[in-house]
């Protein structure tokens, strides 16, 4: 249960006239001065007040009541806790990297599968490519081959322009 806190209310309030004060200041208002005096006058006081309040007292607690692991008495159990507690990490730990391992040898075997994969494509590719680059310098030849064919023919149609029947 909480309970009120007259000190901790005059440090509100002292802080609060200081505001205020400081509020009459920035809009020009008169009274500004009285207040910013009374204001920290009653800090200087607050301040000084719990300077001088009394310091209670912590609780000491038997933790070893509580935990009794704690003990002296129970050094040699709970050093047997402690390495069975450590064996258990150690094999959790050990499971944790074979499956981890199990994981990474299935990526490396997709990772494999997938490159054998992309070198077929690429061989396959690198097959059409060559099948065109024939093709079109069969194409460049015809069409080299059809100029000049083109070419005698007008030679030709010149020729027979010249009789006029």
């Amino acid at each position: 249960m909480r309970r009120f806190d007259l000190l901790n209310f005059f440090y509100g309030l002292g802080a609060a006239i200081i505001l205020v004060a400081a509020l009459f200041k920035f809009v020009g208002w008169k009274g500004a001065d009285l207040l910013f005096i009374v204001g920290l006058v009653g800090e200087a006081i607050i301040f000084l007040i719990s300077g001088a309040q009394p310091v209670l007292r912590q609780k000491f607690y038997d933790w070893e009541r509580i935990f009794p692991q704690l003990s002296k008495d129970n050094e040699e159990e709970v050093a047997k806790v402690n390495l069975e507690n450590a064996e258990v990490t150690q094999e959790q730990q050990i499971q944790q990297i074979i499956q981890s391992i199990v994981g990474l040898n299935t990526s490396v075997e997709n990772l494999n599968e997938a490159t054998q994969r992309l070198t077929g494509y690429v061989e396959k590719l690198e097959t059409n490519y060559e099948m065109v680059n024939s093709s079109t310098l069969e194409y460049h030849k015809e069409i080299n081959s059809l100029k000049i064919k083109i070419a005698s023919a007008n030679e030709k149609l010149k020729e027979f322009e010249k009789y006029k029947f």
